[in-house]
């Protein structure tokens, strides 16, 4: 259980006691600023991670924070529940361009264990603009008219479904691919394509479809079953049960907007997220021709545990130069020099995390924060075997079961341009990556941004190929394609995973313990909407749809049998008017209601 104390003023510092014997300034392996840090956020917390070995608890310690002048910072002070992570959260954010100084001391003898002094960020970015600044590298990468929800009459691109517009799927090779279903989320440029996420079988099927209020992201399941995606309107990920029922929702913490391309669910339970950081940053004393008021735009990754606590934070600010960037123009008013897309966990627990104007893959210490190598870009420590052209504004870096890594190489410095997707083996003490295979599409397929790899179980490898006429590829370990598809015109896909799922959202197989009507998703809604209920012992069901004034308007269900079980059925809108709508089920000798708005 996280432990908890609240941080108070005592003559000119705060202190917070905390038992401890004997202890060393060494065991203190992690602190969040780094010191002499730069560019802090000012809705940053302080976090202190001991050893693995050590025994600090919060019970013997002390802390204080001060500001210029020696301006006393008060905040809460607690340990986590991993026992050795320990975190000030300030009662109120810290100054614009303030000098920092926390010092972690022992209680007994004042001896001091950990110091750090970083400043804040001189110049404040207002969120109107940084969210501009990010919609503009989101509108570059995906599209600069991403889905809008469209209802529209029976029209191109898709197929009716009571007036919303679904995307296309063309399956155009179908020999024995891997089991298991395909998870993906459109991205519709085109004026008439609802977004949805979906979930395929092989045979072009749909195992499941939910109409979105607007683009969606990296759909796909997790290690611990949950299914996640990226929503764009809210700007957190949501996790979905078995039951397809949104039960949870991720956000990245410490004042940071979070960012759509990646989200990790660690064995452990605890989350990996990243959000991109816009500084103000005069660039003229950086490149000639640079702005003196540039927008730079930075790369956060942070581990979020159970009780939402940021416990890990790593800034690119800390670690990589400005400069590292591959090829763009830094004398640009907005400057996105890192453009982080993706992360995986090494099998010694450490992080790889690929940022794509970089053309670089790092690995950084988990516990630390530091970098343990890197690999592309411009401070490459690889010599690179069998593979003289390297990888550029790479997509998708993931480790595989082999131990070996495979990343969707975009392949925009290539010459001529095209895409693979390449796997490489990792020698970090000879500090070498031989390749060791490739896939490369004939004719060539080229797409400047998005895609994903990965390799299955079954030594087949999926290829999805981000803004292209082809969507996704599979191929067998002898590199033959044994499942391809496309999307409608216009229609693409971030990136397409091939899941180990079979669960049919219209009967989950597990006996609830009572009867429930549970609220509609997603509400409000534009067209279609799920309506959940669970039924704990077999009975009749009826379900019907009224408007505020108690007019029946569909019968969804009319007194059908359902054994045990937890249940789904849609709701087509049609040609009902925007408005609040009631929806009631009926049971086991018992009637439920709740409310659903309908927004066109």
């Amino acid at each position: 259980m996280t432990k908890y104390t609240t941080v108070f003023f005592i003559t000119f510092i705060f202190l917070l006691t905390i038992q401890f014997s004997a202890f060393s300034k060494d065991e203190i392996v992690y602190t969040s600023p780094r010191d002499s840090a730069e560019l802090v956020n000012i809705s940053e917390n302080i976090i202190f991670k001991a050893d693995k070995n050590s025994d600090l608890s919060i019970e013997v310690m002390t802390i204080s924070v001060k500001g210029e002048g020696g301006r006393i910072i008060n905040g809460d002070f607690f340990e986590t529940s991993d026992g050795r992570t320990f975190i000030f959260d300030p009662f109120e954010k810290f100054r614009t361009g303030e000098n920092i100084t926390a010092e972690l001391k022992l209680s007994s003898t004042g001896k001091v264990l950990q110091s750090i002094n970083f400043r804040t960020s001189k110049k404040f970015v207002d969120k109107k603009v940084r969210d501009l600044i990010i919609k503009e590298i989101r509108d570059e990468e995906f599209g600069s008219s991403l889905n809008q929800n469209r209802i529209i009459p029976e029209a191109i691109g898709g197929y009716n479904n009571g007036g919303v517009i679904m995307p296309q799927v063309t399956i155009t090779k179908n020999n024995n691919p891997s089991d298991g279903t395909i998870f993906f989320a459109n991205i519709s440029n085109d004026t008439v394509t609802s977004p949805f996420i979906m979930i395929m079988k092989n045979n072009g099927e749909m195992l499941f479809h939910r109409q979105m209020p607007e683009t969606c992201y990296d759909f796909k399941v997790q290690k611990n079953g949950m299914i996640t995606y990226f929503q764009n309107i809210a700007e957190k990920f949501y996790a979905m049960d078995s039951t397809y029922t949104v039960v949870d929702s991720f956000v990245t913490g410490n004042g940071y907007l979070t960012d759509l391309h990646d989200i990790l669910i660690k064995d452990d339970g605890n989350i990996l997220l990243m959000s991109y950081d816009v500084q103000i940053i005069d660039m003229s004393l950086i490149v000639p021709g640079g702005s003196k008021d540039a927008n730079v735009t930075g790369l956060i990754i942070q581990e979020i545990d159970q009780s939402d606590n940021v416990i890990f934070q790593w800034r690119s600010w800390d670690h990589f130069e400005i400069t590292d960037a591959d090829s763009v123009n830094l004398s640009l008013t907005n400057v996105d020099y890192c453009h982080g897309n993706a992360f995986d966990v090494d099998d010694d627990g450490h992080y790889v995390i690929s940022s794509r104007n970089m053309s670089e893959i790092t690995k950084i210490n988990s516990e630390t924060g530091a970098i343990i190598w890197r690999l592309g870009g411009k401070n490459n420590q690889f010599t690179f075997i069998n593979d003289p052209i390297e990888f550029s504004y790479q997509h998708a870096i993931h480790r595989t079961e082999a131990g070996t890594f495979t990343l969707f190489d975009n392949g925009n410095f290539h010459s001529p341009k095209f895409s693979r997707s390449v796997e490489y083996r990792i020698d970090e003490t000879a500090m070498t990556a031989e390749k060791v295979w490739e896939y490369r599409n004939v004719p060539s397929i080229y797409t400047f941004a998005m895609g994903y790899t990965e390799r299955l179980k079954n030594g087949n490898t999926t290829v999805s190929w981000g803004f292209a006429g082809t969507a996704y590829t599979e191929v067998n370990s002898s590199n033959e394609v044994v499942y391809e598809f496309n999307f409608n015109a216009a229609n693409f896909s971030y990136r397409i995973f091939r899941e180990d799922w079979n669960v049919s959202p219209d009967f989950i197989p597990n006996i609830p313990d009572e009867f429930a009507l549970t609220l509609n998703y997603p509400n409000p809604f534009n067209g279609r909407t799920n309506i959940y209920y669970n039924i704990s012992a077999g009975s009749n069901v009826t379900i019907k749809v009224y408007d505020t004034l108690g007019k029946e308007l569909k019968t969804l269900i009319n007194n059908e049998f359902r054994s045990p079980g937890k249940y789904v059925t849609p709701f087509d809108s049609g040609d009902l008017a925007s408005g609040v709508y009631i929806y009631q089920l009926q049971t086991g000798g018992e009637i439920f209601t709740h409310k659903m708005v309908l927004t066109k």
